[in-house]
């Protein structure tokens, strides 16, 4: 950790969709405290990053733009960079690239002793719904990362953080309250959760071989896209009652994907022709039978997974997860729009529904009814709003304090200070500006190590069941018995 009153110098690895609209006016606001020394992304995005830089923030790092590589950083890019952040005394790298090098450039920061602020997942592999080598390499690289960290930390210490913003949003927070309130009286563990997430695109036909902003064509899907944070979400939320007695110490996990080749036979040519008429032969560039030997191998758009926890070898809770893009979505237009972040008809679906044994359900509810997120339309937290976010609290009498076993509360009642927003900001985003400022604010001495929520130590089990549904979904399609058995946790099973 550096001293007070010493502003942090950083580098940005990656500057697409999200670090245009998180990273980068984070970073503008927190210009007192950093020095942005350094944008990278690829050749071909040089304009729009340049313009988003440089004309829509007023940033003025250095900006290198490079050739794309796959796993292994060119020597020549190594070298440079490494001479890059020791001439000028970086100290920290925000990695926001496409996730099949996350890994890479978690490697190259950790070796060049830097400070980490990670977009999720941690990694991702390509052919993960078709190699096992791929869908346990998941697992493979988060040990890898987390050992070479932990080397580290004999030397120096420094932070790995994970960008998963819901560990810092105050509904999440507060449900997490309520589950360890209940806990401390009454020693009952959390016994079931189910959880929901749609962040509904509607992806034409084609776009899914095209697109490579949250890719299928990579042979990976939502699982490694959004999916991650709602498997980090069930780790918290099961984690937060503090009862390490009861808690589990292993899994069994069997998934269920919905590929494109199943998404063409949902809605065919035929469906699209009726919807748009002849208009649709502008976007469309191959026949359904054409796709369906494209499509092969692609990513997941839809899946859901039935996790079995157990204690010596007895199930003691069951989480359900079902994960969606082909959902509700208010894309009414044929070409796709220039930001395929937010906009382009994405709006999002979410709910937890996490029972207490028979002393308390907790369910969190959340659904947008509309893609226009930066309408300056107030608050809007609303069942349809922008920021619509419930929490319905059912106790048992024993329990309640009160005659009534139900309390609702709006997100207007728990967020509180600087995470609310104002005028159009959606709150997640407030809260990812907050992971950030978190980032910069240990690296310039404001926030001890102990005080970073999201670090690469608390990832295991999340990074465990997303590799384990992939596993399940290639054994499923090989024939073979798809139930993935696992470790709960337990670092010390894979590093020493």
């Amino acid at each position: 950790m550096n001293n007070n009153n010493q502003k942090a110098c950083i580098i940005l690895i990656g500057c697409g969709p999200h670090a245009k609209r998180i990273y980068l006016p984070a970073l503008q606001k927190l210009g007192d405290r950093l020095d942005l020394a350094l944008v990278i992304d690829l050749k071909e995005k040089e304009s729009d990053v340049r313009a988003a830089v440089a004309s829509k923030w007023n940033l003025k790092p250095e900006m290198w733009f490079i050739d794309k590589f796959i796993e292994t950083m060119p020597e020549e890019l190594d070298r440079k960079l490494s001479f890059f952040v020791a001439e000028r005394k970086v100290t920290g790298a925000i990695v926001a690239t496409e996730p099949l090098v996350h890994r890479t450039y978690a490697e190259w920061a950790l070796s060049n002793e830097l400070s980490i602020l990670i977009d999720k997942p941690i990694s991702a592999r390509a052919d993960s719904t078709t190699k096992l080598s791929n869908a346990d390499g998941i697992l493979d690289d988060y040990i890898l990362l987390l050992a070479r960290y932990q080397i580290l930390q004999r030397k120096k210490e420094t932070i790995f953080t994970v960008n998963s913003q819901r560990r810092f949003h105050p509904g999440f927070q507060f449900v997490k309250e309520q589950l360890r309130e209940i806990a401390e009286r009454t020693n009952c563990p959390v016994t079931f959760i189910q959880s929901y997430h749609c962040d509904g695109q509607w992806r034409f036909p084609s776009e899914i071989v095209t697109q490579e902003y949250h890719p299928y064509c990579f042979g990976y899907g939502k699982a490694s896209h959004s999916g991650y944070h709602i498997f980090d979400t069930l780790y918290q939320l099961y984690a937060a009652t503090g009862i390490e007695k009861k808690a589990a110490d292993s899994m069994e996990i069997v998934s269920s994907f919905v590929q494109p080749n199943g998404f063409i036979k949902q809605l065919a040519d035929a469906d699209y022709y009726s919807l748009f008429g002849e208009r649709y032969n502008a976007v469309k560039k191959w026949t359904d039978e054409e796709l369906q030997e494209i499509y092969h191998g692609y990513g997941e758009i839809d899946l859901s997974a039935l996790v079995t926890l157990k204690k010596h070898e007895e199930a003691i809770a069951n989480f359900s997860i079902n994960l969606v893009h082909n959902g509700f979505a208010c894309r009414t237009w044929l070409q796709p729009g220039e930001d395929l972040y937010k906009g382009n008809g994405r709006v999002k679906h979410e709910n937890h529904n996490i029972q207490q044994g028979p002393f308390q359900n907790i369910q969190i509810h959340s659904y947008q009814a509309t893609d226009k997120h930066d309408n300056i339309d107030g608050l809007e937290d609303h069942l349809g709003g922008k920021n619509h976010f419930d929490i319905y609290v059912f106790r048992n009498p024993l329990l309640s304090d009160s005659q009534d076993c139900l309390r609702t509360y709006r997100l207007h009642e728990i967020v509180f200070g600087d995470v609310m927003p104002n005028k159009s900001t959606l709150v997640m985003e407030r809260v990812k500006h907050k992971v950030v400022e978190e980032f910069v604010d240990y690296l310039i001495g404001k926030k001890d190590k102990s005080e970073i929520r999201s670090q690469i130590e608390d990832h295991l089990i999340p990074v465990q069941l997303m590799s384990s549904v992939y596993r399940s979904h290639i054994l499923r399609c090989q024939n073979l018995p798809c139930v993935v058995k696992s470790h709960f946790g337990h670092s010390e099973s894979y590093v020493s």
